[in-house]
């Protein structure tokens, strides 16, 4: 982890996509002023399971993953946070420790903003903090409906899932099949609630199908409508 030129605030993609569109232009330059700016370089903890909030992460360029540590010692993949993207706000709020931990899953730049001028903001802007109040509902539905389908869909199933969640997080290369995913099998079967060996079985039988291609560790969609059907995702 390492201290760099921090990003401008204007020209992030936090600033208009998230909660943050709605402060105005002299809000803006406060927290430009009061941000800290960090590069965190692949698997750096943003934030660790049982530490104390210090503010809400805005993240500038790169990609983490939002995991938790199972009773079984192993990690699970609950959400991924990528560019225009903020993490650890409802945590923040409930006044707790984190019961999760962020880590990024390739070079970051991330800007946290300190707890002190979040809540400023939230107290005196009411439409930042119903912004709030919708991306935490919104969170907390996506996590309701990974449990149900962690603990319902068969492994084939959350397999095709997690290539499609993959491809939503960091998008596919200019060919539209191959995904710019930096994650191991393992992390995939982080996402997916089993062990590496399972995936790694499931990939092998989705290729002999035709409706993905492999070469190490890069993945191709080959038949993206088959995969979204075995899926069997509802909305």
């Amino acid at each position: 982890m390492h201290t760099f030129k921090q990003p401008e605030c204007n020209s992030c993609g936090s600033r208009v996509s998230t909660c943050l569109i709605e402060l105005s232009t002299n809000q803006v330059e406060e927290i430009a002023q009061q941000k800290h700016s960090q590069l965190f370089t692949r698997n750096s903890y943003v934030f660790a399971e049982g530490q104390y909030p210090r503010g809400i992460y805005c993240i500038h360029k790169g990609h983490v993953k939002i995991s938790k540590m199972g009773a079984d010692g192993r990690e699970h993949i609950i959400s991924f946070a990528g560019t225009g993207n903020i993490v650890g706000y409802g945590t923040l709020l409930a006044a707790e420790k984190y019961n999760v931990s962020c880590v990024a899953v390739q070079d970051s730049s991330i800007c946290l903003i300190p707890s002190e001028i979040f809540f400023r903001n939230v107290r005196e802007n009411p439409a930042m903090a119903l912004h709030v109040m919708h991306d935490i509902s919104l969170e907390l539905r996506a996590t309701n409906q990974r449990i149900v389908e962690l603990t319902h869909k068969p492994i084939r199933e959350r397999v095709a899932e997690a290539l499609l969640i993959i491809k939503e997080a960091f998008g596919l290369d200019a060919d539209g099949m191959t995904l710019r995913s930096p994650l191991t099998r393992e992390e995939i079967a982080s996402i997916v609630g089993t062990a590496p060996e399972s995936v790694i079985r499931t990939l092998s039988e989705f290729k002999s199908e035709n409706l993905i291609a492999t070469n190490g560790r890069t993945i191709q969609l080959v038949n993206m409508r088959a995969l979204v059907h075995i899926a069997n995702i509802r909305d």
